[in-house]
């Protein structure tokens, strides 16, 4: 059996290379503490150099306001800042910086040297060699500081195994560096990998800022990124973000700073996603740098060694304007098909046409002849003409008139209507285009038709409970509604035009039980125009298609009441 061990009081050196475990990480922990300290010496410029991916070797040079000779052998200590000095000072931090921990934690991975002068004062350097501090002696830069870190982790193996090759621990800094630079558009910014400049930021506004760090992401449209902005009690956002007509697979660039610093924060990622809603195809994301600048008394970075958590006392407030700033102000227009000539099409030779081009035509042919051949609602052509009817009667200014100068071209697979119009050509679709109109029509139906025979709907409790307390809503729209039974209700009348889809709507009442009114209503408005629309794969004759078209091109914003944009324009220029 084994003995139990004494307990005894740590080395302080390993204590202190213990410690340093939770701080520093990697290269890339090391240089966002030392940006963060130039960025509170109010540097204007900021140099950053890295050596083997900065495992062999990290520099940053500030210009900003150096640190005194007598204060730089207590820049290595536990502890010891100038950002705050009692725990009131937590409650309002203006600074990046405040634990006193990094170079304490960097000093005790490895050979540090700081080498400060201040404005009018002779230079002074010191060196801590992992743990083990020298004398303070003279010498310095013109102005500022400059930080040297070499050689991360050499006297301690465990952790330097876990590093990953040069290249890769690059791209981590890399990444650390641009989201420092993006937050601190003010500051110019460069960045030398072995002695070779690699990104160069002049100081600028804040979307010039952000397009010149994401210079090599080729998926970035400078027309088609906007700038948001909205405020609420005690904070204010801007956001720079795509357009509808840029996006991603996934999440990596909904990046949120919270008063300039760059956190982890899953609740205002998903407000992003929420503003955008369904004006993105499913599983797409948008590119979208939100900056929040809060009242410090509302924030809490003093949870996290390398404060990338935060806690918000009004993120609720926060997640709601955000919602809301977006949804408002992010415009839905007609995206346009860009050529960019400097990638080759995929599957493509640039000389000729590949067999795996050809074998792809083939096989978007197929695709499209198995979607015609979907069965047609046969009663889709009388809801067309009622609704393409009732929309001849509103008066059309002259400014509509105009608009309805096109050349309708035909449709093809039996999805997609092709019109002419100026120098463009635009494609509709053609159950996303009536789906809108019939939504617009069913807005202002109010012909209420009761049931001969009601009809019966079993719901789930948390429905029951939703009805009890909504139901009066579902009458103010048609939906006459009474409770029978325990969990059982009766539908007694409904909106005549929507007699035929009986069977839709009382779905939709059993299957929500939640939202407040306005989402209902939309929800409940877009489901009754998806089952009267066009169908994807009907045939569609041309006076039809001309009516249809003539009132799309008068709507201001061309999206279906799922959001989507159903127009593309593909400009003559382009084509």
């Amino acid at each position: 059996m084994q003995m139990p061990k004494k307990i005894s009081v740590l080395d302080p050196l390993v204590a202190q290379r213990i410690a340093a475990g939770e701080v520093i990480e990697r290269p890339a922990s090391v240089v966002r503490e030392l940006l963060d300290n130039a960025i509170d010496a109010n540097a204007t410029s900021i140099e950053v150099e890295l050596i083997q991916g900065g495992i062999e070797r990290i520099t940053v040079i500030d210009n900003g306001f150096g640190i005194a000779k007598e204060q730089l052998p207590l820049c290595c200590k536990s502890h010891a800042t100038s950002k705050v000095s009692t725990l009131e000072d937590l409650q309002k931090l203006a600074t990046m910086g405040f634990r006193g921990e990094a170079l304490y934690a960097i000093a005790a991975s490895a050979k540090i040297t700081i080498a400060s002068t201040q404005e009018g004062e002779l230079g002074h350097t010191i060196v801590v060699d992992n743990g083990t501090e020298e004398p303070v002696f003279i010498g310095g830069p013109a102005q500022g500081t400059k930080v040297d870190v070499e050689h991360l982790f050499s006297q301690i193996p465990a952790r330097r195994l876990f590093l990953k090759r040069p290249s890769t621990e690059f791209t981590m800094c890399r990444n650390v560096f641009i989201e420092k630079a993006i937050a601190f558009p003010n500051i110019s910014f460069r960045l030398y990998d072995e002695k070779n400049l690699r990104l160069d930021l002049p100081a600028t506004d804040s979307k010039t800022r952000l397009l010149n760090a994401l210079v090599n992401d080729k998926n970035i449209i400078a027309s088609e990124m906007v700038e948001f902005s909205s405020s609420g009690k005690d904070f204010s956002l801007y956001a720079i973000a795509s357009t509808s007509g840029v996006y991603r697979s996934d999440r990596s660039h909904i990046k949120i700073f919270i008063n300039k610093r760059g956190v982890d924060e899953y609740a205002l990622v998903q407000a992003v996603t929420y503003g955008y809603g369904e004006i993105l195809p499913g599983g797409a994301f948008p590119y979208c740098y939100l900056f929040v600048d809060i009242d410090p008394d509302l924030v809490d970075f003093n949870i996290h060694p390398a404060k990338k958590e935060v806690k918000l006392r009004n993120k609720a407030e926060i997640h709601h304007q955000v919602v809301t700033m977006i949804r408002q102000q992010l415009q839905k227009k007609i995206p346009q098909v860009e050529i960019i000539n400097q990638i080759p099409l995929a599957g493509f030779d640039q000389s000729k046409p590949t067999t795996s081009h050809q074998k792809s035509t083939s096989e978007e042919k197929r695709h499209f002849q198995v979607v015609s051949e979907k069965p047609t609602d046969s009663s889709w052509f009388d809801k067309a003409k009622e609704v393409l009817a009732h929309h001849k009667t509103i008066e059309s200014s002259p400014l509509e008139r105009d608009k309805e100068e096109f050349r309708y071209i035909g449709q093809i697979f039996n999805l997609f209507l092709i019109v002419e119009k100026e120098d463009s050509i635009y494609l509709i679709d053609q159950h996303a285009a009536h789906e809108r109109l019939v939504y617009d029509q069913i807005k202002e139906d109010r012909t209420i038709q009761r049931l001969m025979i009601p009809l019966k709907i079993e719901v789930e409790r948390s429905v029951d409970d939703y009805l009890l307390a909504h139901g009066p809503w579902y009458a103010e729209y048609g939906i006459e509604l009474k409770k029978i039974d325990d969990l059982e209700w009766e539908l007694t009348t409904l909106p005549a035009s929507w007699r035929s889809i009986e069977s839709e709507i009382v779905e939709f009442i059993s299957s929500h039980a939640t939202g407040d009114i306005a989402e209902l209503q939309k929800r409940l408005y877009a489901t009754v125009a998806c089952h009267a629309a066009i169908r994807s794969g009907d045939t569609v004759d041309r006076t039809t298609a001309e009516e249809l078209i003539k009132k799309v091109f008068q709507l201001e914003h061309p999206v279906c009441p799922h959001g989507r944009i159903f127009v593309i324009e593909i400009t003559k220029e382009h084509l």
